[in-house]
């Protein structure tokens, strides 16, 4: 039987992930030191709900392994293959967690947009 949890989940990527750290001095947010996951990406352009239940357009929909917050920023390929300034983030607009029929294991869909700005500062 086909696990939904990890189903197609052949690429990596690279999560920062949002910090509830307070804002900098300019009030830009910071994001987690980034860490690399398997997942499944998938460009195409869908109809999502983002956290205050209103339609969104996502770019972007991605099947990951844990939990991810809404506005985290993710990158396509390798953490060793980032380049220096990191280029292409998207950043997550969407999370959804839908559990199995025996409700012990869950499959996680994050749906990003593209993000426009630099990567924000790392917390420390």
């Amino acid at each position: 039987m086909v696990r939904i949890e990890t189903t197609s989940r052949r690429r990596k990527a690279v999560l920062y992930a949002s910090d509830d750290a307070p804002l900098t001095s300019i009030g830009q947010k910071k994001v987690a030191a980034a860490v690399e996951l398997d997942v499944r990406w998938e460009e195409k352009q869908t109809d999502a709900l983002n956290a205050r239940g209103e339609t969104i357009k996502v770019d972007v929909t991605v099947v990951v392994n844990q939990d991810i917050t809404v506005g985290s920023l993710m990158w396509l390929g390798a953490k060793d293959d980032l380049p220096s300034p990191v280029t292409d983030l998207k950043e997550v607009v969407s999370f959804s967690k839908t559990p199995n029929i025996k409700g012990t294991k869950f499959r996680r869909v994050v749906g990003l947009i593209r993000y426009s700005n630099s990567l924000p500062p790392i917390a420390s």
